[in-house]
């Protein structure tokens, strides 16, 4: 759809910050595929998606003078303590609920999958572009006013002796019974990436938190996807074990 590069530019900000992969051409465009949320679901959304791009291409929030003075504020989005926040460009107010920095990783067919680091936002749309552009990063029909995400940060090593390709992550699921996917509340850089032998490449997730101010989720599985070689070759499943994060 014509609001892709809308679309990524909205993850990174979710992304507060967050390296979403290696950065040259081949991770981008893959990146521009897995960010492209499926919306033919929504009769409507083709148009509204690309008359709001072409609307808000050059759309940037300007943050009150009073609310920069705030100590807890961070104009370059990089969100390390509780209670600091963040805007960005459409009008979010992105506020640091929880962050777990304690790494945890499974290895899994000669590669090794390592969470470096975990954070839950408190998002509170300022504007309603800031309201549906998140709508559309996340494939929900609708979102309050203040909602939650994690972003997740992790990092894929590639322990064979030849090149590989992602398939992404198949679903997260919380410790309260929702599950997410890359075409239902989560996006994923990592679909459709390659990782040199040998090599490690970052990237990073976000995902909607549903009723967390009320219901807060404390755990996150993930069940990461099949991997393939360059020519399209299936070299392992999924992994047989997941793996479990805590948001606390």
């Amino acid at each position: 759809m014509k609001a892709k590069g809308y679309l990524i530019i909205m993850f990174a900000i979710l992304s507060v910050g967050l390296a979403a992969c290696g950065g040259n051409k081949s991770n981008q465009a893959t990146e521009k595929k897995s960010l492209s949320a499926d919306m033919s679901n929504e009769p409507s959304s083709s148009s509204t998606s690309s008359s709001s791009s072409q609307s808000w291409s050059d759309y940037q929030y300007k943050v009150p003078k009073s609310v920069q003075k705030n100590a807890h504020y961070v104009k370059n989005g990089d969100l390390s303590t509780k209670h600091q926040f963040t805007f960005d460009r459409f009008g979010t107010r992105q506020q640091l609920a929880d962050v777990t920095t304690k790494p945890v990783d499974i290895k899994a067919d000669k590669l090794t999958y390592k969470v470096n680091q975990v954070r839950v936002i408190k998002n509170t749309a300022k504007t309603p572009q800031a309201k549906e552009a998140a709508e559309q990063v996340l494939n929900l029909r609708s979102i309050p006013d203040t909602y939650y995400t994690f972003v997740l940060n992790y990092t894929v090593t590639n322990h064979h002796n030849f090149e590989i390709a992602l398939n992404g992550v198949n679903y997260v699921k919380t410790n309260q019974g929702q599950m997410l996917t890359t075409a239902n509340q989560l996006t994923d850089s990592s679909a459709g990436n390659k990782i040199g032998a040998n090599r490690a490449v970052s990237f990073a997730m976000t995902g909607y938190l549903h009723n967390y101010a009320t219901q807060p989720a404390t755990k996150l599985t993930i069940q990461f996807g099949a991997i393939y070689t360059t020519t399209q070759k299936k070299v392992a499943p999924s992994p047989d074990s997941t793996l479990t994060i805590n948001l606390k």
